[in-house]
């Protein structure tokens, strides 16, 4: 085999390596370091969202959602109500008083600061 031969077939073989590689970043959609967390519960999309520095108090333990971020599966996870929010509305992850999985459609322009403040109503 010549080596010109050689050589495409190895520059070949590296473009579709590298096209594999680059393909699932592509497809997500999600632009490089992006990484939101979503969160199902009872068949309803939560979207993670800051509190703002407020401390969420979390309530009763409500069920088992699926969440799903940075990592590379999704995994179960034990989810808890807020204290004065419906968990139609929010709920958050048992463990993290940080984030709040706020059920999309509610609350979309509330500043984080101001986020539980508009739940409680």
């Amino acid at each position: 085999m010549s080596r010109r031969l050689r050589l495409a077939l190895g520059g070949g073989a590296a473009l579709v390596i590298a096209g594999v590689l680059v393909a699932p970043v592509v497809l997500s959609g999600e632009p490089a370091g992006s990484c939101s967390g979503s969160l199902v519960y009872l068949g309803h999309a939560y979207e993670v969202r800051s509190a703002g520095g407020a401390d969420a108090v979390q309530a009763i333990a409500v069920g088992v959602g699926i969440a799903r971020g940075c990592g590379p599966k999704p995994e179960n996870v034990g989810v808890r109500s807020l204290a004065g929010v419906s968990p139609a509305d929010a709920v958050t992850v048992a463990g993290d008083a940080s984030s709040i999985y706020v059920r999309r459609g509610v609350c979309v322009h509330a500043a984080p600061r101001a986020l539980l403040a508009c739940l409680k109503r």
